[in-house]
């Protein structure tokens, strides 16, 4: 049943991506999509970063017409919801098939929602995005109305309350937002952090706020914590560098960068004009992501986290994991590091392949911080992605495509592979370090 169930996933959590990537790119490739002649690649770049929710771009956002901006925001909709909605749903359907020692997050998760159903959580996952995208777009109207005509105010309001709740980072300006009012990176920062967190972090504080005698599953303590720790150093050492290097760097750009670069995309900044130590730091973060569930992408905080908990244990001389004060089954913490050391390897790889295509032979930490926002599906770029050639656009495209579906399909992977083995041979220890 588990097998089946997994395998099902696989194949659904694949092909309605690929679906979705191919009818965006022939909608963009309509004559009244853009100002002027699109390239086939670009239509698929643009299309393939709007489902994937990554925010890279091969061309302006801005240079697309009404219906392109239009076809844009449905694949970032479509993308986010269905991220959210498919991957809740096969986990729920796994996990009835499961023991708690199978997998953490299953295991934290499944009774949440056991009783609603796949079609409760359905309804959950989309009245959660409307409900948040709706706010951020009445947030967002005074600060564009303060610059631009009503009708431009309310498309602009709209479009950016999607993208940045999908934690999309696409922008119809071509310096995203930069220049822009506080005010309005504030509210996107906002958005971001609440599509980051993920329905079951949600539904976990609704419960709480519901009912008193409810408590946190580990799971949503583990993000929430694991987010405050990371927006905080990532704002403080942000700014620190940008003080020591003196940019300019201001504590507002400081926390808007350390919240987008998990994983939305936007910057309030110049990226190319920020010193390697900024450019190796957001790297870090683009890495670790947002929580399973949600709209970003990475390798999960909740992943990154058991990781650290399993090495302050060894350090601290404890054969099991713990978490607040729950004993975390070692299956889950091998998973950890598989799906964090494939997140690296895959950087790496795709660091020195996309070095190799550049024709202006960028600087290898440009093609590193590409790479990890391709993977991560951010979007956040040094400038390198619309200089590439066709050939490296659609190798990093494939990379989004990868990164998107990547963790959650090898997690599938992983389970379909589990069985019960009736031989077991006996231990012995290795040298390591």
């Amino acid at each position: 049943m588990v097998i089946g169930f997994a395998k099902k996933g696989q194949s659904l959590f694949i092909l309605s991506f690929a679906a979705l990537i191919f009818c965006g790119t022939l909608l963009l490739k309509l004559p009244w999509a853009f100002h002027g002649h699109l390239a086939w690649v670009d239509a698929y770049f643009t299309a393939t970063s709007a489902v994937c929710v990554t925010g890279l771009s091969s061309v302006a956002t801005g240079k697309f017409t009404l219906f392109g901006q239009l076809v844009i925001l449905g694949l970032i909709q479509l993308g986010g919801i269905g991220i959210m909605t498919l991957s809740a749903s096969i986990l729920l359907l796994i996990g009835r098939g499961l023991s708690f020692s199978n997998t953490l997050l299953i295991s934290n998760l499944s009774d949440n929602f056991s009783l609603r159903g796949t079609e409760g959580l359905t309804r959950t996952v989309i009245q959660y995005t409307l409900v948040s995208e709706g706010i951020g777009f009445f947030l967002l109207l005074p600060g564009f109305w303060a610059k631009y005509p009503l009708p431009e105010a309310v498309w602009y309001s709209f479009f950016h309350a999607v993208s940045a709740f999908c934690n999309a980072g696409l922008s119809p300006f071509p310096d995203s937002l930069i220049g822009q009012t506080r005010w309005t990176q504030m509210t996107v920062a906002g958005l971001i952090i609440l599509g980051g967190l993920g329905v079951y972090v949600i539904y976990d504080l609704l419960m709480v706020f519901r009912h008193k005698q409810y408590r946190l599953r580990v799971h949503s303590r583990v993000v929430l914590v694991a987010t405050l720790i990371l927006i905080a150093a990532g704002t403080v050492l942000l700014w620190l560098n940008g003080y020591v290097r003196e940019t300019g760097l201001s504590w507002y750009d400081a926390f808007f960068q350390s919240v987008t670069a998990r994983t939305a995309g936007f910057n309030s900044v110049d990226i190319g004009e920020l010193p390697a130590e900024s450019l190796t730091l957001i790297i870090i973060l683009m890495l670790i992501g947002g929580a399973p569930g949600s709209t970003a992408g990475g390798m999960k905080v909740s992943t990154v986290a058991l990781a650290v908990s399993s090495i302050i244990g060894t350090f601290k001389g404890n054969a099991d994991v713990q978490m607040f004060k729950r004993t975390i089954p070692i299956a889950n913490v091998l998973r950890a590091y598989t799906i964090i050391v494939t997140f690296i390897l895959l950087t790496c790889a795709g660091a020195i392949f996309l070095h190799m295509l550049t024709p202006e032979r960028f600087a290898m930490m440009e093609c590193f911080f590409e790479s990890a926002s391709a993977i991560s599906t951010t979007g956040l770029s040094t400038g390198a992605t619309s200089s590439l050639t066709s050939f490296g656009k659609i190798y990093l495209a494939c990379y989004m495509f990868v990164g998107r579906i990547g963790p959650f399909t090898v997690m599938l992977f992983l389970l379909s592979r589990e069985k019960k083995r009736r031989l077991r041979y006996p231990e012995e220890r290795i040298i390591i370090g």
